[in-house]
């Protein structure tokens, strides 16, 4: 019966039905929650693992085979995405110990504002070229600290909508920055 109910919300999904989204949002978000908490053990991360699981499922909806395991999908993108930010994380944490014995500490002080500064203008630059709409939606949730819920009430449109919009807005950032700085944000 539960895999009839997963073969009716893939086919739901793959039509674009935010209800059915959102059905699969509460039915498989503490579980999605549960696997990159175990491995993140990290609140917050493991939130933000959650909210790009089910973008990428909203983004790739239309690829879903009816046959396709839901949980199978959601759990495998889990498990790939929270690796992927354990690796990230790793690789971080070696070039920031490998760089922070380049220049002395007063130096680095100083060319740490200094770059501060620098990056951002260039973040201000590139938020500008954003959509008004993703625009509004990324500093409400970047500068204001607003939740998701509290920006679709405030804007009128569906929290997907709000997940959605902010998703393309931090992606596009993301790029900007790491193509016009030495950021890297892989």
């Amino acid at each position: 019966m539960n895999q009839s109910i997963d073969r009716n919300l893939i086919e739901n999904l793959r039509e674009g039905k935010e209800r059915a989204f959102r059905k699969v949002y509460e039915k498989y978000h503490r579980p999605v929650y549960g696997i990159a908490f175990k491995y993140l053990k990290s609140k917050p991360q493991a939130e933000d693992a959650v909210h790009d699981v089910f973008i990428k499922l909203w983004d790739y909806r239309e690829k879903l085979d009816e046959g396709q395991s839901l949980k199978g999908f959601l759990f495998t993108t889990a498990k790939n995405h929270v690796l992927n930010m354990i690796r990230n994380r790793k690789r971080d944490e070696e070039k920031n110990e490998r760089y922070s014995y380049l220049k002395p500490v007063s130096q680095n002080k100083t060319v740490a504002k200094l770059t501060l500064k620098n990056y951002k203008k260039v973040f201000e630059f590139f938020l500008e070229q954003l959509p008004e709409g993703k625009r509004e939606i990324f500093e409400l949730k970047m500068q204001e600290g607003k939740s998701n819920k509290k920006i679709a009430q405030k804007l009128d449109i569906s929290v997907n909508t709000v997940k959605s919009q902010y998703y393309k807005a931090s992606k596009f950032i993301k790029k900007q920055l790491g193509e016009h700085t030495e950021l890297s944000f892989e």
